[in-house]
């Protein structure tokens, strides 16, 4: 789906690259994002974040409304957009999960550095992960193969290839964190990957964090350890995802008022949105615009960069 949506949204951003950032699958560059941000101007209002979240609370958002919002506290946002947010006076918002900025990062940003940095192209990661899950189970991927074809997995997500949408079909849905991430580390390890110099280059700070704050961007959550599958887990892993979240932004931000979140990879259910509303969270932000509706103030459309530029392109 292409944008030009005449409904209210966010436009979605994570990865950037320069001579500094390696440039990996759905990245853009500092003259990229500012392009965009000049058609995406011209055909919408786009609005910094706080007056969004304002227009979200007394319920005056119209048709062409849009804001800006960075998921998963990664440190090329902070070197590469944030000097144009503030050339353009423009706030945003800024999701954050934490365990990064507890010494325990989890994987999957890891991961995606490593299959974009280590191999000539995504299809030649695949094809090595495609094939250690065939060899270890031939039956299981190809009843699992046969299901997700029939699936229409991500189809909300027209950037993706089909094998993009198959890797994160195994990912997500065939294998467990624990079975996935054996996988991984396997390949990690037969490719001599660090994961230490991964980890240095691929977050912010907390003073990033609160350089952000002081510029006058929202800060929100994001969950602490950024499951794939937030509606898989029970009620207390949830509530405890969100807790940790929170304690780790308040402390750094000496807030009391954080209200703001984006759901990781569009993935929630019902306690989902029953412990945010408990914790006082006010707007949040699914991972996509297969609903052309806000179904509440915790479920606002995002239309993700990779289709703005591909739009851009036509």
């Amino acid at each position: 789906m292409l944008p030009l949506n005449n409904f209210p949204h966010s436009i979605m951003f994570h990865h950037f690259h320069s001579d500094k950032h390696p440039k990996g699958q759905g990245s853009i560059d500092e003259m990229q994002f500012e392009t965009m941000l000049d058609w995406l101007s011209e055909r919408y209002n786009l609005m910094g974040a706080h007056e969004f979240s304002e227009k979200v609370k007394s319920n005056t958002l119209k048709r062409k409304d849009i804001c800006l919002s960075f998921d998963d506290a990664l440190l090329c946002q902070y070197d590469i957009a944030r000097g144009i947010l503030k050339r353009r006076s423009l706030s945003a918002f800024f999701f954050i999960y934490s365990s990064p900025f507890n010494g325990e990062p989890d994987y999957l940003e890891i991961f995606r550095f490593f299959r974009n940095v280590y191999f000539s192209d995504i299809n030649s990661f695949y094809e090595e992960f495609f094939l250690l899950l065939h060899s270890d189970d031939p039956n299981i991927y190809k009843k699992e193969r046969d299901r997700f074809e029939k699936a229409n997995y991500l189809e909300e997500f027209p950037f993706y290839t089909n094998e993009d949408r198959w890797f994160r079909y195994i990912r997500d849905i065939i294998l467990d964190k624990d079975k996935y991430e054996k996988y991984m580390l396997s390949l990690m390890e037969k490719h001599s990957f660090d994961i230490n110099t991964a980890t240095q280059k691929l977050w912010m700070t907390n003073k990033n964090i609160t350089d952000l704050h002081s510029d006058g961007h929202i800060i929100g959550l994001h969950s602490y350890n950024h499951p794939t599958a937030m509606g898989k887990l029970s009620f207390g892993e949830q509530e405890l995802e969100f807790e940790k979240n929170m304690q780790h932004l308040e402390s750094i931000l000496g807030l009391r008022s954080v209200d703001s979140m984006s759901h990781p990879c569009g993935n929630y259910n019902e306690d989902t949105l029953n412990i945010l509303r408990k914790m006082g969270i006010k707007i949040g932000f699914r991972s996509s615009i297969s609903t052309a509706e806000i179904k509440s103030d915790l479920e606002i459309p995002r239309e993700d960069h990779a289709n703005i530029l591909k739009a851009m392109s036509l």
